[in-house]
């Protein structure tokens, strides 16, 4: 047998990163209104393997979304939400092949992420955002 030179094995473990990661899909966007400030809005969401989708949400300041998050695959899920300013406001586990529905208050403008805190599965693509205007 023949031994790879070490630069040989992290180039190709680059490459099957980079692969991998463009397995989570290309994000889907959706826009979201209410009728009146404060009223709550249902979103479903389905968590796949390194994908949320959507993954991209447009909103309104003053807007409360109701996130119904399907997991479509037999492994643990997450959904962890930061605020604008970077504080988790929501955490939550999502069991196989499970829905869960969590309520997120969108007071401040600005970008809420959202990502799977599961080891890798934000670096594999497993991530999206909220957009409150």
């Amino acid at each position: 047998m023949h031994d790879l030179p070490s630069g040989r094995v992290i180039g190709y473990a680059a490459v099957l990163l980079v692969l991998l990661a463009g397995c989570g899909g290309h994000k889907q966007a959706i826009n979201v209104t209410a009728s009146a400030p404060g009223q709550k809005v249902q979103v479903d969401m389905k968590a796949s393997n390194f994908a949320f989708d959507p993954a991209i949400i447009n909103a309104q300041k003053g807007q409360t979304l109701v996130l119904n998050v399907t997991n479509v695959t037999g492994e643990a899920h997450n959904i962890t939400v930061k605020d604008p300013s970077g504080k988790v406001i929501k955490d939550e586990d999502i069991p196989a092949r499970q829905t869960i529905t969590i309520e997120v208050p969108l007071q401040t403008a600005g970008t809420y992420p959202f990502y799977c805190d599961k080891p890798l599965h934000s670096t594999l693509g497993m991530k999206g955002r909220i957009e409150v205007k």
